[in-house]
């Protein structure tokens, strides 16, 4: 466990993130290891939990005729049930929100899922639009499963500020991002994701290698989001070996200040709690735009 303290104040967020690996496959193991977060979050008393892209089911495997029954078993519509004794046992009025990811069938009888985040809250209204968010770009095997949420938003409003919702890939995607229209309405982005670490990048003329280029993509698109975008970002990803096809997960769970410095991060190779306590959501944002307001100087040149 990590636990930091941003201020004094304790009536502003206090924030737990999961940097854990969601194992492929086992939802009753992935289950346990949610609800010994949160039986941890609960006592610190945490305002809102964010868990990793596919928490409940872990990521999709090859083949596809032993990966896709496993999948529409594990859908989160199947997990009302669960749900509902999640909210009973944990959400109150200090923690308010508990963000999970995973798959929602869709409707069309396409054969495809929608990849969807929900905010648990009081309300048990898990599935309603105002509660989820629907990914909007897909990397490779995940093109095979997935109706692409292209142009659905979700902001949260809550008494510290205001939040919207990314999930993994859509990071890469920053004009995407500002046609949402999500940053004049929002102080910071919650992203949930399953990022890998491996991928191969090589200059042989200048002997540069990097056989982790994924998780160099990450540690440098997270902190660009926030700064350029004057916001919060607050990421949880996977961490640890993906069980099945012998890749790993990035993990690097984290949250950047608008300035784009990072407050708080989680290991590359380690399952952490990250708990940071008392963020001025909304005071760190107008202070970081006291010297330079990025958006107000763009709109005073595209009058």
């Amino acid at each position: 466990m990590i636990e930091k303290y941003y201020s004094k104040n304790p009536a502003n967020m206090s924030v737990g993130i999961a940097n854990i690996n969601s194992m492929t496959g086992d939802v009753s193991e992935n289950k346990k290891k949610i609800v010994q977060a949160l039986n941890l979050f609960s006592a610190k008393n945490i305002n809102i939990v964010i868990f990793p892209e596919y928490c409940l089911s872990g990521y999709f495997w090859e083949p596809e005729t032993e990966c896709r029954p496993f999948m529409e078993e594990s859908c989160l519509d199947d997990m009302k049930d669960w749900f509902d004794e999640i909210v009973r046992l944990y959400v109150n009025e200090t923690l308010q929100y508990i963000v999970f990811n995973g798959l929602k069938k869709n409707g069309n009888n396409s054969g495809t899922f929608f990849n969807t985040t929900t905010i648990l809250d009081g309300t048990c209204n898990y599935f309603d639009d105002d509660k989820t968010y629907k990914k909007a770009f897909f990397p490779g095997l995940e093109k095979g499963y997935l109706t692409s949420g292209i142009n659905d938003t979700l902001v949260l409003e809550t008494q510290w500020g205001k939040f919207g919702f990314l999930t993994c890939y859509d990071i890469c995607f920053p004009l995407h991002i500002q046609k949402l229209d999500y940053m004049p309405k929002v102080d910071a982005l919650i992203v949930n994701a399953a990022w890998r670490k491996q991928g191969m990048r090589t200059y042989d003329g200048l002997k540069i290698k990097d056989d982790s280029y994924y998780k160099t993509q990450w540690e440098i698109i997270l902190p660009a989001l926030a700064c350029y975008n004057q916001i919060w970002i607050m990421a949880a990803n996977a961490v640890g070996p993906h069980s099945l096809e012998g890749l790993d997960y990035c993990g690097n769970s984290g949250i950047w200040a608008p300035s784009g410095i990072n407050m708080i991060k989680g290991s590359d190779t380690e399952e952490e709690l990250l708990l940071l306590h008392n963020i001025d959501i909304t005071g760190e944002i107008e202070a970081e735009k006291e010297e330079f307001c990025f958006s107000d100087d763009l709109r005073s040149i595209c009058k």
